[in-house]
């Protein structure tokens, strides 16, 4: 045995012994002395092993609660998703029934068709519809949506067909702002890119009464359009040295169109152009 453990024996020996020689009520002296002694570290060690206890339950129920989140956001991005999917058939609805609408309450003949082609370099200048020759399509014919005027067909084939969009600048119209009696020419404007169309409005009276939000319609001059067809609201209006000119926003949405309607002739007009 080494020195140093038999002198740490001798010692406990000796002091056990010396206890055991004392009183008892200095036994109990002693005895209270070391359990004061070792109760804080017993008290420590207790409560260490609770809060261990504590923190690995609470570890395990947080485990459990991010499961049940997962799941929960699973649920909630299929329900999302299908929300977003009956929104999108709710507008569709929306869109047909206000066609269908339009169709049966047009005072003319017209017929549907669907925008095929639309090319980016051309996004507000023609558009490409799956009717043609063989439906009754013809050159010029007006070309329309339940919000206002959108053009006129420009080169039909036999199942297709070019549309001048009224956002071109080729596309040119006889137009007057409601509540006054002024006409004008509205037309498309010139390197339209990736921007909300604006259409122009010109031959004004210089210093006609225009103002915001006034509507603006077509006057049926020259037979090529229907009267009273609505092409936009206008914006702003500026004089000019020899005529005033508008700025109007087009009631129709160019950018969302997918459905338009072919104004179709008169059978007694139509015999005559074919």
């Amino acid at each position: 045995m080494k020195p140093q453990n038999l002198i740490a024996l001798l010692l406990f020996i000796a002091g056990a012994a010396w206890a055991l020689t004392r009183s008892e009520q200095t036994v109990r002296s002693i005895q209270k002395t070391y359990y004061n002694s070792i109760s804080y570290v017993v008290k420590s060690g207790s409560t260490f092993e609770t809060t261990a206890s504590e923190f690995v339950k609470e570890v395990e129920h947080s485990e459990e609660w991010k499961a049940r989140y997962n799941l929960a956001k699973e649920e909630l991005d299929k329900k999302r998703m299908e929300v977003a999917h009956l929104r999108k058939l709710e507008e569709e609805n929306a869109r047909l029934s206000q066609a269908l609408k339009f169709q049966k309450e047009a005072p003319f003949d017209v017929i549907a068709a669907k925008i095929i082609r639309r090319q980016p370099s051309t996004w507000w200048h023609t558009v490409t519809i799956n009717r043609g020759e063989k439906q009754g399509i013809g050159v010029q014919l007006p070309v329309l949506s339940p919000e206002g005027l959108v053009g006129k067909v420009d080169a039909p084939s036999e199942d297709t067909s070019t549309v001048i969009l009224l956002t071109d600048e080729k596309c040119k119209v006889s137009a007057k702002v409601d509540g006054t009696p002024e006409l004008g020419i509205l037309s498309g404007q010139r390197g339209l890119t990736g921007q909300d169309p604006v259409l122009k409005l010109s031959f004004l009276s210089k210093d006609a009464k225009i103002s915001a939000g006034m509507r603006v319609f077509t006057t049926g001059k020259g037979k090529l359009f229907p009267p009273d067809i609505l092409l936009g609201t206008v914006t702003s209006f500026e004089s000019g040295p020899l005529y005033g000119e508008a700025l109007v926003k087009p009631a129709v949405d160019f950018a969302a169109l997918q459905t338009v309607f072919v104004k179709l002739l008169p059978h007694s007009l139509e015999e005559e152009y074919r």
